[in-house]
């Protein structure tokens, strides 16, 4: 009863503040500052999720001023229709644009007229509309740090208060909220691919066809599930409708398997073109769930550092692949073999700057006590076979020891002295080549003489290191002029600096767009997607304006 009274009583207060007129530069200030104390003591109806200590320090720095208006209250109309456009745009970046208050916005805007007779509210809440968009274009919130366990790179950070202060004065509202995003093409690609699929969801009713069946179904065999799986290659845009029409319909025709086949391809599984259990839920995924998984992604681009580079590598952990970037431009792509599930390859930023020839390998410490260990106590000559020689601290030094005369059943995590270390040569895990990258965590780019790995559709293979297929190609390509095939003819250990460091981004990615305008789907090995997919929320959807009639503050004022 007294807090329905005291919001009655907040509701008049803000009315009268709002009643009082604005004439002068006192008026105004005088307007802010008690919608400011109101809305910080939380007495405000209907605001109680805008940020005030923000719209307070804001409105401290402006002097008192108002930001998307003048001293009479009349409405800078370019500025509020570029934020406008830009709450709009945000759609086509998986965000949404209700958090914005777009509904409330854009009918007045839409009017052509002043936004409303509340013109000082009006800049309280298109101020926090602003700022909490920039926060979230740039990459700010939500933060990588609390919704991505793998995360390494430094935390983003953007003092939008200071953003708005000097977006005001340029009156440069949609230039400097454009600033804020990945200028990267592949990020542009990701957009536009989001926002095809947006526009065809809104298209199409998407019905999933039942696609039950046991076993697998080979080219050339009838089932009543491909009539289902016809439809949807064809909404797919991989099976043409008129030549797939003169076709038995329940007949797995080579026309359907090549489709499938691309298909699979896309989506990250085994391109053979059998229609198994996999492939028939891949097949089934509905719209929204693809949208949601591309959004993902668009937020993963959004928590990278802005200037990558003029040349650098991508490597994206999650779809086995990286691309050597020039310009902008994908200058070579790289299958990879990334961590696996157990030990999955962090996300983090380095440089390569050397390249070592015929490298010896120092196995990390988890390795050697949960892999080699049990491997040595079965096998007394598995480390001779494997030319891996033990070390022990000696004096402050490792020196080899002989591992016949060390109790290997004594030994434990705890337990455990030595040091592993696999000579150079055919057996060795590092192969002939690994990139020198300065990181905390022991992950490199390497070669490796396990080159028939390459041939799996998903290579989640390694304990964190990044193997990389075609390695020789990408090396001659950093060396320049310097001859590969001479420093790999000489036998021993030898680091070859480069000229300049090419930074390096290993970034979880489950979704990318090629050149061509291809996505390409993968299966999320780490279940990292669906962690972030509770931080954005359900799908967004575009508020109908027509809905929600009156100006920004009146609405406020009713809720």
């Amino acid at each position: 009863m007294l807090r329905a009274v005291s919001q009655r009583l907040s509701a008049l207060l803000l009315l009268c503040v709002i009643a009082m007129p604005l004439q002068a530069a006192e008026s105004v200030e005088e307007h802010l500052q008690q919608l400011l104390q109101t809305g910080v003591a939380g007495e405000l109806p209907a605001t109680d999720r805008l940020d005030w200590p923000a719209l307070q320090s804001l409105y401290e720095r402006s002097g008192g001023q108002l930001l998307w208006s003048n001293a009479r209250g009349e409405a800078k109309t370019v500025m509020q229709q570029e934020l406008e456009h830009w709450i709009r745009a945000s759609l086509q970046h998986g965000l949404d644009p209700a958090h914005y208050q777009y509904a409330r916005l854009q009918q007045p805007f839409s009017a052509g007229s002043a936004m409303s007779p509340e013109p000082v509210l009006n800049d309280l809440l298109l101020s926090h509309s602003f700022m909490r968009l920039a926060r979230d274009l740039a990459g700010v919130t939500p933060s990588a740090e609390e919704h991505d366990r793998l995360w390494r790179f430094q935390p983003r950070t953007l003092d939008a208060v200071d953003l708005l202060l000097q977006a005001a004065a340029a009156e440069e509202v949609g230039a400097t909220l454009q600033a804020l995003l990945p200028q990267s093409a592949e990020y542009q690609r990701l957009v536009e691919h989001y926002t095809q699929l947006l526009q065809r969801h809104e298209r199409e009713t998407w019905v999933a066809p039942d696609l039950s069946m046991n076993g697998l179904l080979r080219r050339g065999a009838s089932h009543s599930v491909v009539v289902g799986v016809r439809d949807l290659l064809i909404r797919k845009e991989l099976l043409n409708a008129a030549e797939s029409s003169f076709e038995p319909q329940e007949v797995y025709t080579p026309l359907v398997v090549d489709a499938v086949r691309a298909f699979q391809q896309q989506q990250g599984l085994e391109p053979d073109g059998i229609l198994g259990p996999v492939t028939r839920a891949a097949l089934q995924r509905s719209p929204e769930q693809q949208l949601q998984q591309v959004r993902v992604n668009l937020q993963r681009w959004r928590w990278l550092p802005r200037n990558l580079g003029e040349r650098y590598l991508l490597v994206r952990t999650g779809t086995y692949s990286m691309t050597l970037v020039e310009q902008d431009r994908a200058v070579q792509q790289y299958r990879i073999i990334s961590g696996r599930p157990h030990r999955p390859t962090l996300s983090f930023e380095s440089d390569v700057d050397h390249l070592i020839m015929h490298p010896p390998w120092t196995v990390p410490f988890r390795l050697a006590v949960e892999d080699l260990l049990p491997k040595q106590r079965k096998d007394p000559d598995y480390f001779a076979r494997q030319q891996i020689e033990v070390l022990q601290k000696v004096d402050g030094s490792w020196q080899p020891v002989d591992p016949e005369g060390i109790d290997w059943e004594s030994l434990s995590r705890r337990n455990f002295p030595y040091l592993l270390r696999q000579r150079p040569g055919p057996l060795n895990s590092l192969g002939r080549i690994r990139f020198g990258m300065s990181n905390p965590y022991s992950i490199y780019l390497h070669d490796t003489p396990q080159q028939t790995l390459f041939e799996s559709t998903e290579r989640a293979f390694s304990s964190g290191c990044i193997r990389v297929d075609e390695i020789e190609d990408l090396a001659q390509r950093l060396l320049g002029e310097r001859s590969l095939e001479q420093a790999l003819n000489i036998s021993r250990t030898h680091t070859l600096r480069l000229e300049r460091p090419l930074p390096v981004y290993l970034v979880y990615l489950t979704v990318w767009v090629d050149e061509q305008q291809q996505g390409h789907y993968h299966p999320d090995v780490y279940g990292l997607d669906w962690q972030l997919q509770q931080a954005l929320g359900p799908l967004p959807e575009m508020p109908d304006p027509k809905a929600e009639p009156g100006a920004l503050a009146q609405t406020v004022l009713k809720e």
